[in-house]
Order: C-alpha cells, then structure tokens, then sequence
C-alpha cells in the first residue's frame, strides 16, 4: 500500500517542442512523455515531413532536470546550434536543425500521476468556462460520466455526377480533379484537412472520367477514392476513441494531440459534437497551461 501510495504521488516530465519549418510555419508539441522520437514515421510524438526526416531522426529523453538526445539516422544529420552531433545534451534555448526544420525542447513539469482521477478536470475554476461547461454538460450522470455527443460522419455519399455541363471538358476537368486530390493525398500526413478533402475529389475525377467514358482513368481514380476513404475514416475512428480515453482519464495532453488531428478533420461539419471538440480544445489548453506552469522539482 505504501508503494502504491508513493507512485501515485510521482511527478511526470513532459517535454515540450517549438517547431518551424522551411517555410515559416511553426507548431508546439507537448509530449506527456519523458521520451519522444523525433522524424517521419508515424509513430513519431514530433512528425516532420518524409523530404526532411528520416523514420526515427532523433530520440530525445529528459532525465535528471536535463534534455539528452541522440541521433539515429545515418543521413543528413542533424546540427545543435550549427554543430554536427551523435549525441548529448540539448540545452533550454538551443536550436536542433533537421533539413531545413528548427527545433528548441524545454523539459517541463506535469504534475503528478494520480489514479482515479475524475472527469471533471475540465471544469476549471474560470468563470467563462464554468458557464461554457454548465450549457453544454446540464444533465450528468450519477457515474460522473460526462455525455459526449455523437461523432457525424466524415463524408456524404459518393459523387455520382459531373459537374461541368460540356462533354468534350469532362476528361480535362477529371484530369485536373485528380492531380489535386493526389496532392492533397501526399499532403495528408501533415494535414488532415487535406486528407479528407482528397476523397470526394478522388471520387469527383471518377465520376466525370465515367461519364468521359475513360475506363482506366475512372478505375484509377475509383481506387483512390475508396482506399483514401477508408484511411481517413479508420483514423478518424481511433483518434475519436483516443481522446474518448484522454477525456476520461483527465488527460489534458492527450487531448490535445488528438484535438489537433480531430478539430482539423471536422473543419467541414457542423453540430453539437464540432461544438464539444472547440469546448474540450479549451478546457484542455487551460489545464495543460496549468500544469505546465509548475516550476521542476516541485
């Protein structure tokens, strides 16, 4: 029992990355691990585009108040301030350079682990929050199970039709909608809008190469449809039931990772479960700022 009662009072570490890309983009990771892989694979807490990284770039551990990394790609690598390097010490403030992409990491402080947590983590002491919450969640069960709504559709019914009203377009406006859906494929690791706006072009070009009777073309682009489909709503499913847990477990920083997937996925709907992934956003990124706040070694 003793054990117990000291493991539930341990700290957590997190680590918390800035990264900007080539082309001035920047984005914050905030793994709620004292371990994060840095590259392309997916699997990755930090995933940076295949053309920069390779599948594992770099490991990155915080251990003893201190940021260690370590390279494992055996090409283009990595420079800590310009410096080429295997491994080491990656100090608060300096910049990890990978092909064109900066980094900077700073260790922070999660809090405790405690078991048992409630839902209610939420529910923090603001004011606008309080009311936000009181609309949304006005009838909880005894369980203190909070509802969540359900989850619409990612995509309508195929498209059937062409849009364009000439025949002798259909084959060049096929072709057109095809590139782009393609591109928006490659572009769908990094983002998901992208990814499921890819589908009802895919679907689109195999509708007006159907109708441009190109029965190649038509099965190349049918195919892509029904395999991007199927991806995106197979991820969309997982990442739902990933912060189903998150929310549950009072989990602010799983939340978060997968509100960054989910929100951009659902930028094309509407309605009460849309509304609760903005509200949970909220919630999350105060309680996460919270936690964070805490100096190490409290």
């Amino acid at each position: 029992m003793k054990f117990a009662a000291r493991e539930a009072r341990e700290t957590q570490t997190g680590l918390k990355f800035r990264v900007r890309y080539a082309d001035g983009r920047t984005e914050q990771f905030l793994v709620d691990a004292e371990r994060a892989l840095i590259g392309s694979a997916a699997h990755c807490e930090v995933r940076l585009p295949p053309e920069s990284a390779a599948l594992e770039h770099v490991e990155v551990v915080a251990q003893g108040g201190r940021v260690h990394i370590t390279t494992r790609a055996a090409a283009n690598a990595p420079t800590l301030n310009g410096t080429p390097f295997v491994t080491g010490i990656w100090p608060s403030g300096a910049v990890l350079a990978i092909h064109g992409v900066t980094l900077t990491v700073e260790s922070v402080d999660l809090g405790q682990k405690q078991r048992g947590r409630s839902p209610f983590w939420l529910l923090v002491p603001v004011p606008i929050v309080a009311v936000i919450a009181s609309i949304i969640y006005s009838r909880v069960a005894a369980s203190a199970e909070l509802p969540i709504p359900d989850a619409p559709g990612l995509f309508d019914a195929p498209v059937a039709t062409c849009p364009t009203q000439a025949p002798e377009l259909y084959g060049a406006f096929a072709a057109d909608k095809l590139r782009t859906a393609q591109a928006k494929r490659e572009r769908g690791p990094f983002s998901r809008r992208d990814a499921v706006e890819s589908v009802s072009l895919f679907e689109l070009a195999a509708a007006c190469y159907r109708q441009a009777g190109s029965g190649e073309e038509e099965r190349e682009a049918s195919s892509g449809a029904v395999s991007q489909r199927k991806k995106v709503e197979e991820e969309y499913r997982v990442r739902r039931v990933r912060l189903e847990h998150a929310f549950r477990v009072g989990d602010p920083f799983g939340a978060k990772r997968e509100l960054a997937i989910l929100i951009p996925m659902t930028a094309h709907r509407r309605g009460p479960y849309v509304e609760w992934l903005a509200s949970l956003d909220r919630y999350a990124t105060i309680e996460a700022e919270r936690r964070s706040a805490k100096p190490l070694g409290r």
